[in-house]
């Protein structure tokens, strides 16, 4: 599979967002319509007296008052990931998301009103910084609120084990165009498991071997997927591959026993 818009993100030829329209039209056919009703509630925001009249940090408050309660966009109410809170144009659709989902249309929304706003690829879901006068604003995708310092901190601990590495402003920085597209696709990728749609999971894993070749995670996961699509004897070539790569892998010593298995005639008894 061909997919000429993911081979080049680490030279980011192309805009993020315009990326990731073209992937949820892969799974979609009716995708533009909702990418179009978005740019049209965008456009009619510029109409905004409220808006317009506001600079800085309280333009983004308006905007997020807007984003969250106007066009009434919210976290998703499932414990698990699905594909419908993934994918942009459904969460446009459904006006629920993830807030990966959420992070990137907010993003999108600023970027079409004036303001920029940085996705921070941060433990648990990720923030989007905004950077106005030598200070910092940090939004929280999943409800639009402004975190201060201290929050945000408090957010890094409430995701990450005692034993982890500790918290450091550094972390803060944006995140680059190929780790958003692959957060994104690994969050598809699962949501399609989950929704055991195990064809369209094959074609997420081929998008992201397009940005990480021959990465061996990748190439484990379309072996189980495979497996999963009663494909064993194309499986068997991605799990002896992880398995060479990846030896000490947790995972590896049970693909080496289900490979064993696999390969092991069966004693047939009359």
């Amino acid at each position: 599979m061909q997919f000429s818009y993911l081979e080049h993100v680490d030279h980011e030829l192309l805009p993020t967002i315009e990326i990731l329209w073209e992937v949820s039209r892969v799974f979609n056919s009716d995708s533009d319509h909702y990418v179009s009703s978005f740019y049209q509630q965008l456009n009619g925001l510029k109409d905004n007296s409220e808006l317009a009249e506001k600079e800085g940090s309280e333009r983004l408050r308006e905007l997020c008052k807007q984003f969250y309660f106007q066009f009434a966009f919210s976290k998703a109410p499932e414990s698990m990931l699905t594909t419908k809170r993934v994918l942009l144009d459904r969460a446009i659709r459904l006006r629920t998301g993830e807030p990966l989902t959420l992070a990137l249309l907010l993003q999108e929304a600023a970027s079409y009103h004036g303001l920029v706003l940085e996705l921070i690829d941060f433990p648990g879901y990720p923030l989007l910084r905004f950077d106005y006068e030598q200070c910092s604003y940090f939004v929280d995708p999943s409800n639009g609120e402004l975190l201060l310092d201290q929050q945000v901190q408090e957010r890094f601990e409430d995701a990450t084990d005692e034993d982890d590495e500790d918290f450091s402003w550094e972390m803060l920085e944006a995140a680059d165009q190929k780790t958003v597209i692959v957060r994104y696709l690994s969050e598809l990728k699962h949501a399609l498991i989950a929704d055991r749609r195990f064809a369209d999971a094959l074609t997420t894993v081929h998008m992201l071997l397009a940005v990480l070749p021959d990465d061996p995670y990748e190439i484990r996961d379309r072996g189980y997927i495979l497996e999963e699509l009663d494909c064993n004897h194309v499986a068997v070539d991605d799990y002896q591959y992880f398995v060479e790569q990846c030896p000490d892998d947790p995972s590896a010593q049970l693909l080496r026993l289900q490979l064993e298995n696999w390969t092991t005639p069966q004693t047939v008894l009359h």
